[in-house]
């Protein structure tokens, strides 16, 4: 009977060691074998989608050539299931020279991560630049600035374009050279000044209606909008202004 018994213990140790070999075996294969349902985005190619995502958003509301460069990535590829890949922003949409970027990546409209990737952004525009020093209190004329295309994604609210050249415009403070011109440093004289007689346009899909004289209500330059009054009735309406002394109001 104990050889008897030896013989079945030694027959289930055995078995046993057959199944943990099978199991091993097969876990090997789980572990080793690449899963066919999932795709590799290599790091570059993240970069790439990503800055184009954020240099199309910019385009809608920023005048100028605007380039996005993603400096770097946590990763060096991202392992995502099958799938169509879309990214889409999730915050960090404002233009700043060096910023970190935070973007959902999704598969199949699926949401599946969420990256911060550190971002270089520039926005190149011709603007109006100092060619020599200019002294504070000086007319600004053809002969002392220059149109020169510069990366102006740190002031891009502030910078003066090529059509400011014939514009009469003062300094408040010096500029050096190579310097852009700020225009929270200059004085320039209104395209309708503060309490001046303009012109009023009544516009009605696209066709004018009517036109009124009228007194505007402050300072402004071309595309700025303003308060005008009618001065008959006395009643203020808000308009573009498109001219000189000239007004523009939607009705």
């Amino acid at each position: 009977m104990e050889n008897g018994k030896l013989k079945i213990n030694i027959k289930n140790v055995s078995c046993f060691f057959n199944i943990t070999r099978a199991i091993l075996f097969l876990f090997a294969i789980m572990l080793f074998t690449p899963n066919v349902n999932a795709q590799v985005i290599t790091a570059n190619q993240v970069k790439v989608q990503v800055a184009k995502l954020f240099e199309q958003s910019y385009a809608k509301s920023v005048k100028g050539d605007v380039q996005v460069k993603i400096t770097a990535t946590p990763f060096a590829d991202l392992q995502l299931p099958d799938g169509r890949v879309t990214y889409k922003i999730a915050s960090g949409d404002k233009i700043l020279p060096r910023d970190v970027k935070r973007v959902d990546v999704y598969v199949n409209g699926i949401l599946q991560r969420t990256l911060n990737l550190p971002a270089q952004t520039s926005v190149y525009r011709d603007v109006l630049v100092a060619n020599d020093m200019i002294n504070r209190e000086q007319m600004l004329t053809k002969d002392c600035i220059t149109v020169k295309k510069v990366d102006v994604a740190n002031k891009a609210d502030f910078v003066l374009g090529e059509e400011m050249l014939d514009k009469e415009i003062t300094t408040r403070k010096i500029f050096q050279k190579g310097e852009i011109i700020d225009k929270r440093f200059v004085k320039m004289r209104p395209d309708v000044a503060k309490y001046s007689d303009v012109r009023v346009f009544f516009v009605s899909n696209g066709a004018v209606m009517v036109t009124i004289d009228g007194t505007a209500m402050k300072d402004g330059m071309l595309g700025d909008y303003i308060s005008v009054e009618n001065k008959n009735y006395k009643k203020v309406y808000n308009g573009k202004i498109i001219g000189e002394n000239k007004v523009l109001v939607n009705i």
